[in-house]
């Protein structure tokens, strides 16, 4: 490790591109600066892209603070079908007519049931997907315990069944997979994600993100924000 590595302190943010893993991308910038002392602010699933902060350094530290940071997501989904993993990625598990879902419909339904502080059960993930198929969980159940998540607001920003899109606006973290499966059912017909784009999480949006050709010791050393006193992050005056 370099001293200009092991001295490292701050956070920044990175563009996530669809594809690869949350853990991949770790190791790599890991490899890249020359220092395990690296976290990230939450992760994306492997279909997913977008924003991801990381701190490094000490300022691994304020990493559950930023991760109670407002977030907003770009979510696109499907009527008509619902899946066993809730996105694109699973099994066709039902299908349903969607002809009569408006847009108003779904509106209304998105306003009554999702803003606000509301209970949701996490989505099977990859890994416990893994985990029940495995001998070890054979005939056992992982689980899920349902989690308070707070949406701030949700807009539609295209409604062109069967294919829509969303803005979902949140606070820390929300599970869009299983937010639009229970929509699907609340409709009286079905849904699932075909794709998710972290847009911003707190302050940093696509113009501060690094990507992949910037992952290097120079570069983010150039880009780090550091704590302040508030306890909020901010870059401070060149």
């Amino acid at each position: 490790m370099s001293a200009a590595a092991k001295n490292l302190y701050g956070v920044f943010p990175i563009y996530k591109p669809a594809g690869c893993s949350t853990s991949s991308i770790l190791k790599k910038i890991k490899s890249n600066l020359g220092t395990d002392k690296i976290a990230h602010s939450g992760a994306l699933n492997n279909y997913s892209e977008g924003i991801m902060v990381l701190g490094v350094g000490k300022a691994v530290k304020y990493i559950p603070v930023i991760r109670g940071h407002t977030r907003m997501y770009l979510v696109r989904g499907m009527l008509g079908v619902a899946t066993n993993t809730y996105d694109a990625s699973g099994d066709y598990s039902r299908v349903s007519p969607y002809k009569h879902v408006s847009e108003n419909d779904m509106r209304e339904a998105l306003n009554e049931c999702y803003v606000g502080n509301i209970q949701q059960i996490p989505p099977v993930l990859p890994s416990f997907r893994f985990l029940q198929k495995s001998k070890l969980f054979e005939g056992r159940l992982v689980s899920r315990d349902p989690c308070e998540v707070t949406i701030n607001g949700i807009e539609i920003v295209e409604f062109e069944p069967p294919s829509f899109q969303l803005h979902i606006h949140s606070v820390g973290r929300v599970y869009a997979t299983s937010l639009l499966n229970d929509l699907g059912e609340i409709l009286d017909s079905a849904a699932h994600l075909t794709h998710l784009c972290r847009v911003s999480q707190g302050d940093f949006g696509f113009k501060e993100a690094l990507h992949y050709y910037d992952w290097n010791e120079e570069t983010v050393q150039n880009n780090l924000y550091l704590p302040s006193n508030d306890p909020e992050l901010s870059k401070p005056p060149k």
